[in-house]
């Protein structure tokens, strides 16, 4: 303060500065404009990407040739023009003179990975028979991630179960593909049933429940059938089918063809084997109308559509929900009928009721079965499971006698 009074008012100076680092005004609204150009086309970018995304995967957009048997490094000219370019074994009609099948050369093929599905796998096959659908019941599985008494509740509503070793996700895909699809690639070995003596066959998942009788797919005049997918997000009505249900004539040459083509052929590794398969059979496959894998998901996007499909729905899949499993990503047990009854009730409860239905249809094959599986828990709690063998609710032990 004293300083001030002696010195007078103070004054304030700018600092010195250089003229030539200040911009003029002009400069400044040039940067301004295009600054605001570039945020303006970076936000219609973004508005294009939004509103317009890209087409979905197509197997046919996206088409290789999977007809053409592909070579080792080693094949020669003189090869090359003896033999030319041998074509898929697989053509897309049956010789007419094998469209009639017998009824014991037909199947109905699903899969085991786990005992978590063990449950699911037996209602599936008591659903089958009790549609009437002639044809046997084959349940190839893994073999160590199996048990027996998920082997027993399979065969006592009549499953033939057989060992297959796993096929993996080819190139070390595993890490591409979803958790719960890694074992899937082992449904490629329902093609080589032509060795158990199928001429035709019909695979379902395990997650599928049949509602009436389908015998018309044993005698498809196509080598390959299969109903198209339908998803919740904006693919909605897709093309491309789901392999939750196939119509199929077995073929050894085929399954070893599939095997060295699925190491070479660019799909999307996350769809596992329902990419492979949806490229090998792009220009080939007959798709089946939709009540032969009645999606869940055609109930979500369209219940006029699917009310339509009811009166004549053969088969009906869990794609959604799974009535028969609280937690598909993690369920490796067998359930108890407690668990089961709460899980159908869970399935019933969720998406506000829509799938309510569903949930009573599984409950009402799972308490068919009941005694039957009850019989199976009661007769491998008595002795070694490999010491028994169930059918159709009978439990013997290995030397014929009937369990009790």
């Amino acid at each position: 303060m004293l300083m001030q009074r002696l010195l007078g008012p103070g004054t304030y100076e700018r600092l010195p500065s250089d003229p030539d680092r200040v911009p003029p005004p002009e400069k400044r609204s040039q940067w301004r404009l295009w600054a605001t150009i570039v945020v303006v086309f970076v936000l219609l970018i973004l508005w294009l990407v939004v509103k317009h995304p890209p087409p979905p995967y197509s197997p046919l957009d996206n088409y290789q040739n999977m007809h053409v048997q592909v070579f080792s490094p080693r094949f020669s000219l003189f090869s090359l023009l003896t033999n030319g370019w041998r074509r898929n074994p697989l053509p897309v009609t049956v010789d007419p003179g094998t469209q009639k099948v017998p009824l014991n050369r037909r199947a109905i093929v699903s899969a085991l990975d786990s005992d978590g599905y063990a449950i699911a796998v037996a209602v599936a096959g008591y659903s089958a028979r009790d549609a009437n659908v002639t044809a046997r019941l084959l349940l190839p599985y893994l073999e160590n991630k199996v048990s027996e008494r998920a082997l027993c509740i399979a065969r006592a509503v009549g499953w033939e179960p057989y060992p297959v070793p796993l096929i993996p996700p080819p190139r070390g895909g595993a890490k591409y593909v979803f958790p719960r699809f890694k074992e899937q690639y082992t449904k490629l070995h329902i093609w080589a049933l032509d060795k158990k003596d199928v001429d035709s066959a019909v695979y379902i998942d395990a997650d599928t429940l049949v509602l009436r009788n389908f015998d018309e797919l044993f005698e498809s005049p196509f080598n390959f059938a299969a109903t198209p997918d339908v998803y919740c997000d904006r693919r909605g009505f897709s093309i491309m089918f789901n392999a939750g249900v196939l119509a199929f004539r077995p073929s050894s040459a085929v399954y070893e063809d599939m095997r060295r083509k699925m190491e070479i052929a660019q799909y999307p590794p996350g769809e596992a084997e329902q990419g492979f398969l949806n490229l090998y059979f792009a220009a080939t496959a007959m798709h089946l109308p939709y009540i032969y894998n009645a999606n869940l998901a055609i109930k979500d996007r369209s219940l006029t559509l699917w009310e339509r499909l009811v009166p004549e729905m053969r088969i009906v899949h869990y794609t959604l929900v799974k009535p028969f499993l609280p937690d598909p990503d993690h369920s490796h047990e067998i359930l108890t009928g407690d668990q089961i009854t709460d899980a159908v009730v869970q399935a019933a409860r969720s998406r506000e009721g829509l799938f309510s239905g569903g949930g009573r249809m599984v409950g009402s094959g799972v308490s068919q079965d009941d005694e039957r599986i009850r019989t199976c828990h009661r007769a491998m709690s008595l002795t070694s499971p490999r010491n028994c063998h169930c059918h159709d609710g009978a439990c013997f032990f290995s030397d014929g006698k009937k369990m009790m």
